[in-house]
């Protein structure tokens, strides 16, 4: 094994974070800090370089994170100065587009007429270290699907992320 240490549950979160938006040229994460106005115990910024994104990004994504006593405070930054509107499925295509992490964003109705939408990741693996003691190297595995649940948890708005298939060469669909 690489290192036996364990991270703190919001520097996972902050990676996960990182890991969503790493190929985004026009989103940056930065890293984890303690902020001196108290006003949280942890605090990390994400800086927009679209400002539609930026509009998207602080409609959906939460501006702080629990965990259990200790509050983790995200700032979202708008690097840019335009004007744009758009609904929620619209709002996922603007955050996600130009991140090749992304295959697309679709919108389906189900048999009772409820629209849904649906952010469909690549099919490939996220990997970064982390103290998964149960992984050799110490890593963290997992699919963007699992990542955008725990950071926009935004089931709730018929907005469902998941997983491409995977063609039988391998490509994907």
């Amino acid at each position: 094994m690489k290192r036996l240490i364990l991270e703190a549950p919001w520097y996972t979160y902050q990676k996960k974070v990182k890991a969503l938006f790493e190929r985004d040229p026009a989103i940056h994460v930065g890293e984890i800090v303690e902020p001196e106005d108290g006003s949280a115990d942890y605090l990390f910024d994400i800086e927009v370089r679209d400002h539609e994104k930026f509009l998207a990004m602080d409609r959906v994504f939460p501006k702080c994170v629990q965990f259990g006593n200790v509050i983790l405070a995200i700032n979202l930054y708008d690097e840019e100065n335009d004007t744009g509107t758009a609904d929620v499925v619209a709002l996922y295509e603007t955050i996600f587009r130009g991140n090749p992490i992304v295959k697309d964003v679709r919108l389906a109705q189900d048999p009772t007429g409820t629209q849904h939408g649906f952010v469909r990741f690549q099919p490939e693996v996220i990997q970064f270290f982390d103290d998964d003691l149960y992984d050799y190297d110490g890593n963290w595995s997992g699919l963007a699907q699992d990542i955008a649940r725990e950071v926009f948890q935004d089931e709730i708005r018929s907005i469902h992320f998941c997983t491409a298939p995977v063609a039988a060469n391998g490509t994907g669909e």
